[in-house]
């Protein structure tokens, strides 16, 4: 025992300290005051003056137990009533403990053989020995019968066991041994102190075999499965022989769980409870605790739902939805492949009449192997020819709607543009809308110069005109070379090729070869024998014929792959155009196409950007809206983007010199393109590329440009009086500049008497001396007209009701967001911010 001081013994003994120090002294150990240390010497020494002070200087070695029992019999009397009698039963028992020296004598007498009788004499036989054998053949009968008992039980449980095991065996499989146990008898000398408790057996069902296996009676010290030791020992498991499992114990994570939810644009309340693993309910309460009433099937916005992610303590990052990969479970980052030089994809743009189609058919019947399939090249509008320097993909698009679709969809798809110009003939309004595309693409430009061979042929008049738009030739020290060539003679042809591969050696063109393939769609068609057609263009990585394509809202197997000789091919590269058969529909132009691993993974993603194609389609005229043109970063000019139609030439000069007048330092107007005549679709696919709005002054769009327009979600608007024009988009422009913020002062109060309120704060009572003040208002908290703290009104009171307002005269209760430290006499200007608009 560790040693207590005398105060400790004396509140474990419930005496005080007073008396317990004199009957120290009275056994003779010297303590004086109760913070003296006691020894275990010290406690042995009390207990024996305490036994002879009170008659029992020898030690106990009897003990006697008193037990009683009542219960209760019922029993009928003479007249058949019930009658309750009541009986008692009293049970005496005495333990001896026993002397260790005369338990090794008797071991030692019982072992010794009897002595021989010397002589008979009388015998002296003490009475106290005759008291100890009494004693000694009682505990031997008793322990005998304690034997006898255990046997019995030991065989009664053995024979109900072989009957469960048998029944067992005819109604499942034989059991691993040792799953029972019998108890194991007690041992050693502490019998004598207590009778062992009988040991209670479980009653198991006969049809039970398969959950008794596992059951373990109560009184078992080592049966069970894995049982636990006996009651009194430690209380530590122990493995059975027999192979069980061990119950598998759930353990709460000691932290919350931060994940990284992907937010796609529109999401329903069920999706995103699912994706935060959560029920629909918490985020159901948490958008009620935000002010907004929803239900498990409503669809959310993508701020809303990256608000609710954040206030449920993960982290939202914005998906965008046309995004595969923000659906598709990648488990590793895709390898960086290595990258190899690619051929440059070149588009042919120019006016009518001025030899596009003439200059690409010289190129493919010259550099394209013969024997092709007549008319594939005019449907497939792709394809690549072979030079001694390199291999180059022409797209053979009528007009430039494929152009200006991709390059709106964001997809940069051709790298260099050549420029068809006559040289009878000069610019014309389409090759202005033709540099107009290559600038805003921002992709080089080569002008082809054709029609050289012809007596009138001017091409000093033609490079003028280029200049007077932009282009500055080579010659005259601009970045655009200009190629003279005939595509009726061949003259000039392979100049232009080798001005090509110039082009792009100087951008370094590279896309990774051994990888799923990318690219995008340049057309496709329904064929009438051969079902949904597309002509795809592979950008990065490799097709092969095989392979599993996402197209926008459209998957399928790559069945049969041609190329545009119609001959079928087997895999396909970077900027190599191939037209594909095997998709479930027919998929739009300009749309995205990837190679997926998982047939499952394309469809559901298929039929998820159908479902979700009508909400992109509103946040893409939503986006679209004319106040929201030009937004850029802060710091950086706000651009309204015009691409303008009139009548007459005369007319169109004098409206764009009219609204690029009205541009300020703060925002400014670009005129993309400026143009005589009609809106075409054409104009429409230039405004959507360029985020511009289409003015028509004295003109209208056909109904091909009309129903592009209200899908795509691009603002016509048509004037015939100049200064209209000018008006709105001046009303335009102001929107678009920062409006200005002006301080209002509404209200002066008072602050009379300062409460602090457990779990609410400190809240100021308050004298509303001038104006009023309103709830959600600003404040500056003045303290001998000094400003000490500005912020918001958290509360506004008037007696226990919350108001909106109070105005001067009346009493209210105040607190600030924040802010705890006010004082009586303290003031509160109550202010609002008032944002004024501008105007140029």
């Amino acid at each position: 025992m560790a040693q207590t001081s005398v105060s400790q013994f004396a509140a474990e003994l419930k005496v005080p300290p007073s008396v317990l120090l004199e009957q120290l002294r009275a056994a003779g150990v010297d303590k004086k005051v109760p913070e003296d240390s006691l020894s275990d010497t010290d406690k042995s020494r009390l207990l024996e003056y305490l036994r002879r002070a009170h008659g029992s200087a020898e030690a106990k070695n009897k003990i006697t137990l008193t037990r009683k029992q009542t219960s209760e019999i019922k029993k009928t009397d003479a007249t058949g009533k019930y009658r309750t009698v009541q009986v008692e039963v009293r049970k005496k028992r005495v333990f001896v403990k026993r002397d260790p020296a005369e338990v090794t004598a008797a071991a030692v007498a019982a072992e010794a053989p009897p002595p021989v009788p010397a002589a008979p004499a009388a015998p002296t036989i003490d009475a106290k020995q005759v008291e100890m054998r009494e004693e000694e053949a009682r505990r031997q009968q008793q322990l005998a019968q304690r034997q006898e008992s255990e046997l019995r039980e030991k065989q009664e449980r053995e024979r109900r066991e072989a009957e469960q095991k048998a029944s067992a065996e005819t109604t499942a499989p034989a059991p691993a041994a040792t799953t029972l146990h019998a108890p194991k008898p007690a041992t050693g000398d502490a019998r004598t102190e207590k009778k062992p408790k009988k040991a209670k057996t479980t009653t198991i069902l006969r049809d039970d075999s398969v959950r008794r296996r596992q059951i373990k009676t109560r009184g078992d010290a080592g049966g069970g499965v894995a049982g636990w030791h006996g009651r009194g020992g430690s209380r530590h498991r122990h493995s059975s022989g027999a192979t069980s499992e061990q119950p598998t114990t759930f353990a709460p994570p000691s932290e919350p769980q931060v994940r990284d939810i992907p937010v796609p644009e529109t999401i329903t309340v069920g999706e995103l409870a699912h994706r935060m693993s959560v029920k629909a309910a918490e985020v159901i309460k948490v958008l009620m605790k935000l002010g907004s009433m929803a239900t498990i099937n409503q669809v959310l916005d993508q701020e809303t739902a990256m608000i609710v992610v954040e206030e449920m303590g993960h982290k939202a990052k914005p998906a965008k939805l046309d995004d595969p990969e923000a659906y598709l479970v990648e488990s590793d980052a895709p390898t960086a492949a290595e990258e190899k030089p690619r051929p440059p994809v070149v588009t042919v743009m120019g006016h009518v009449d001025h030899g596009k189609t003439s200059l690409l058919d010289f190129i493919r019947t010259t550099k394209v192997a013969a024997g092709e399939a007549g008319g594939i090249t005019q449907h497939i509008g792709a394809y690549h020819v072979e030079t001694p320097r390199g291999v180059i993909t022409f797209l053979d698009t009528p007009g430039h709607e494929a152009f200006t679709a991709m390059r709106a969809r964001g997809a940069k798809v051709t790298d260099i543009v050549i420029l068809v110009v006559a040289a009878d003939d000069g610019v014309m309004p389409q090759t202005i809308e033709a540099i107009n595309h290559a600038k805003a693409a921002d992709v080089p430009l080569v002008v082809a110069l054709n029609k050289i061979d012809k007596h009138d042929a001017n091409p000093d008049k033609v490079k003028q005109e280029l200049l007077a738009h932009g282009v500055v030739p080579e010659e005259y020290g601009g970045d655009s070379p200009l190629v003279p060539v005939s595509a009726k003679t061949g003259q000039g042809v392979d100049s232009l090729l080798e001005q090509i591969l110039l082009q792009a050696e100087v951008l370094e063109l590279k896309a990774p070869v051994n990888t799923p393939a990318r690219g995008v769609v340049i057309e496709a068609r329904l064929d009438k024998g051969r079902g949904p057609v597309a002509t795809l263009l592979v950008q990065a990585g490799t097709l092969h014929r095989g392979d599993i394509v996402l197209a926008g809202s459209v998957h399928g197997r790559v069945r049969a792959m041609l190329d545009e000789n119609g001959k079928p091919v087997a895999a396909a590269g970077p900027s190599i155009p191939v037209e594909v058969q095997g998709l479930s529909e027919v998929p739009g132009a300009g749309e995205d196409m990837m190679v997926v691993n998982d047939e499952r993974k394309a469809r559901e993603i298929a039929l998820f950007r159908q479902g979700k194609f009508r909400d992109v389609k509103f946040a893409k005229q939503h986006a679209a809206k004319l106040e929201l043109f030009g937004q850029m970063g802060e710091g950086e000019k706000k651009t309204l983007n015009l691409v303008i139609k009139s009548d007459v030439q005369g007319s169109q000069e004098a409206l764009v010199h009219a609204l690029t007048r009205l541009a300020t330092d703060e925002v400014k107007v670009t005129v993309v393109h400026a143009g005589v005549g009609g809106i075409t679709e054409s104009d429409v696919n230039l405004a959507m590329a360029s985020r511009a709005v289409i003015i028509g002054f004295n003109t209208r769009a056909d109904a091909m440009a009309r129903k592009l327009a209200e899908s795509s979600g691009i603002q016509i608007r048509y004037y015939n009086i100049i200064y209209e024009a000018v008006d709105e988009m001046k009303a335009a422009l102001s929107g678009m500049l920062a409006p200005e913020r002006k301080e209002s002062v509404i209200g002066m109060v008072e602050v009379r008497q300062v409460f602090r309120i457990s779990k609410v704060g400190t809240v100021a009572g308050c004298y509303v001396l001038d104006g009023l003040v309103k709830r959600g208002a600003q404040v500056r908290l003045l303290r001998d007209n000094v400003v000490i703290h500005s912020g918001e009104i958290d509360s506004l009171k008037r007696f226990k009701d919350d108001v909106r307002e109070v105005k001067a005269g009346f009493e209210c209760g105040m607190s600030l967001k924040n802010f705890s430290d006010l004082k009586e006499k303290d003031q509160f200007e109550v202010f609002e911010t008032v944002e004024i608009a501008r105007s140029l």
